[in-house]
């Protein structure tokens, strides 16, 4: 098979500092080059205004589409997702803005998805609950989950040993002591007891067949259970991500659905 030939502009700097250009392989003149990079530079520019201009805001600043969907689901009698700027929304009656603060609309989304277990659904679809600092995601999740929303629902976490847990209140207390034994083996590696680290789940949701499942397996295939959390070969920096290499030398995560950062407190 004929290798597909790359159609965008490559610029490459010679060590005396001059600028070649390459399209679909082949060395262009400096002239052409430059005029295909300014085009290029321009249409970037339109679509990145176009992007901007409908991209929801608060104070100006960009904020994700789903804070507005869900806030237009509190205050249904009027149509507020036309005005992209939230700080610009006003109660008809008094002409006072919604939202003060930006603080506001995240309170209200906070409970909202402690009560209602749609917008739960449509915040973890959307990746509300990632990124966090501290505790972060499912043990935030763990307290939302104790609402009788999540009753029926059936918890299945596979832990670091590969070995499967089920049932919420085994699941959450797993996945706390996991985060012990983390933290725990990061001060170790570091030798430090200032270590403040952040774990960001990615669970499968089955909503349909009200499931929840959660593999955070070990994926280094060197490490057994007795040195399962000991880091010293893996962090080498005192600020990070807990990652391996595999076999193909690509970077993943050491437990497989968690992406953990560390950093001193």
């Amino acid at each position: 098979m004929a290798k597909r030939k790359n159609n965008q502009l490559k610029v490459k700097i010679a060590k005396n500092n001059v600028l070649y250009y390459y399209l679909k392989g082949k060395r262009l003149k400096a002239a052409e080059g430059q005029a295909i990079q300014q085009a290029q530079f321009e249409k970037r520019s339109i679509a990145a205004k176009k992007g901007a201009a409908n991209t929801y805001k608060f104070q100006g600043k960009s904020i994700p589409r789903i804070y507005a969907v869900l806030m237009q689901k509190n205050f249904p009698n009027v149509d507020y997702l036309k005005i992209m700027d939230l700080s610009n929304w006003t109660n008809p009656a008094t002409g006072k803005p919604l939202f003060e603060r930006y603080s506001q609309i995240l309170k209200i989304i906070d409970n909202a998805s402690k009560k209602d277990s749609q917008i739960f659904k449509l915040l973890t679809q959307m990746g509300y609950f990632k990124g966090k600092e501290g505790r972060t995601a499912l043990i935030d999740i763990c307290e939302i989950l104790q609402q009788k929303e999540y009753d029926k629902f059936k918890f299945i976490l596979k832990d670091a040993d590969g070995d499967e847990i089920r049932g919420r209140i085994r699941v959450c207390e797993a996945l706390r002591l996991f985060e012990e034994n983390v933290t725990t083996g990061l001060k170790n590696a570091l030798g430090l007891n200032v270590v403040k680290t952040s774990f960001d789940y990615s669970p499968d949701y089955d909503f349909k067949k009200k499931i929840f499942e959660l593999d955070i397996s070990d994926q280094d295939p060197q490490t057994t259970t007795d040195n399962r959390f000991d880091f010293k070969d893996i962090v080498k920096q005192s600020e990070g991500e807990l990652k391996i290499k595999n076999n193909q030398g690509v970077s993943i995560n050491k437990f497989k659905n968690v992406e953990i950062t560390y950093k001193l407190s």
